[in-house]
């Protein structure tokens, strides 16, 4: 195995491991949990960074994780904005 190869493992395995991450913040927000998602954009940047720097062939094969990471950062934030507007109704009471 190669560096590149090997160094597009790690990359898989970090993009995995954030659309992971974002599905139980997901998960938890759904229950109604206030999460704490500091340093989640720069994980975000960071991976989308280092699969810019593969050759083109073993970033076009990470594709469907980065559609499916970018369905769920998206989901999250309409869930964050639902649980956030509840709050400030809540508040309001």
């Amino acid at each position: 195995m190669t560096n590149k190869a090997e160094d597009a493992s790690v990359v898989a395995k970090r993009l995995k491991s954030i659309v992971d991450y974002v599905r139980d913040c997901q998960m938890r927000v759904g229950k109604g949990e206030i999460m704490e998602l500091q340093g989640l954009d720069k994980n975000v940047i960071d991976i989308c960074d280092a699969i810019a720097r593969l050759p083109e062939e073993e970033g076009q094969a990470m594709e469907e994780q980065m559609s499916l990471l970018i369905d769920s950062l998206e989901m999250l934030g309409r869930m964050l904005k639902e649980q956030q507007e509840k709050f400030g109704l809540a508040e309001a009471r």
